[in-house]
């Protein structure tokens, strides 16, 4: 496969993840908790900034629009996408950036420590960015929505979305789907298609045809594709389903592989793949970053070796 030139508009929720690795020797003599000895720090970019990373270094070119806070982590999400050459729109707010630190003892997530608000676009905010979409959309081959359910994607705007004749693939979050009705692609994991159903669902074959259908008519759409981990993916469509097992050989870490599945599934439409076989390239991709360690990205060359 070859992504370059492609185009890929990604907006949503845009954050910065922390890691902060280290080793275990001791637990805590104030606490029966185990003390983390840090010997390694790092920052990558998460949520919306990481579709848009996994659209890079696949070999696409990312339109990256979102919010970040007036803050320190505002100017280190700045700084990467800059080094990594995401072409990134952030309206700075004064809502702080949202971050989400680990901490990692050898190779066992010890804690994860968050900051975020979850609160709607104000309406000058939301005329800003309509405005600003409305520049990148001429540009873009398909758009991505990652809602991380932090208040940025609303009904209004993907109403906006919707009026631009462009496929839109969301990443969803929460139990209000009704802001996502019509859409072309939503990437639930088996959590998510639970939440919105109001009731667990088991990782069944069955189980996920008969409430992922549910779904499909509840909202009108198009494609349902969930997420299953260590079960792979399901795709529902008219008529249509697929049930497509997982391609990792070891599973390490989930974290961000539905924003590799995004941004691969994205990338593979919009050079014209059809959607079964992109749908097995985004499942290809995702058994390759759960086998890495926190917030990932996989290169064109990784995919095209597996």
């Amino acid at each position: 496969m070859n992504f370059s030139g492609n185009r890929v508009l990604v907006i949503g929720d845009v954050m910065l993840d922390k890691y902060y690795f280290g080793k275990v020797e001791r637990v805590s003599p104030e606490a029966p908790v185990p003390v983390v000895n840090i010997t390694r720090e790092e920052t990558r970019l998460g949520g919306a900034a990481n579709v848009a990373h996994n659209i890079r270094s696949l070999g696409g070119i990312p339109l990256l629009v979102g919010i970040i806070g007036r803050d320190l982590e505002g100017r280190e999400i700045e700084r990467i996408t800059a080094r990594e050459g995401i072409q990134a729109t952030l309206l700075k707010t004064d809502r702080p950036t949202t971050i989400k630190a680990r901490i990692i003892g050898g190779r066992q997530q010890i804690a994860r420590v968050d900051r975020e608000q979850q609160t709607p676009l104000e309406p000058g905010q939301l005329a800003r960015l309509e405005s600003q979409i409305a520049k990148e959309i001429e540009n873009a081959n398909i758009i991505i929505v990652s809602d991380y359910g932090k208040g940025f994607v609303t009904g209004e705007l993907h109403a906006i979305l919707s009026r631009q004749q462009k496929t839109v693939i969301i990443d969803p979050k929460g139990t209000n789907w009704d802001k996502y009705r019509g859409a072309d692609w939503i990437t639930p994991n088996l959590k998510e298609l639970g939440d919105v159903a109001g009731r667990p669902v088991e990782n069944d074959d069955r189980a996920i045809e008969e409430t992922g259908r549910e779904i499909l008519r509840r909202h009108e759409i198009r494609h349902l594709l969930v997420t299953r981990g260590e079960r792979g993916m399901t795709l529902l469509s008219a008529g249509e389903t697929l049930h497509v097992p997982t391609r990792a050989r070891e599973v390490f870490d989930v974290c961000g592989a539905g924003d590799t599945v995004v941004a691969t599934l994205a990338l593979a439409l919009s050079a014209g793949t059809p959607a079964i076989e992109a749908i097995h390239l985004a499942n290809k991709a995702a058994g390759i970053v759960v086998q890495k360690t926190g917030t990932a990205t996989l290169t064109i060359d990784e995919l095209n070796a597996t």
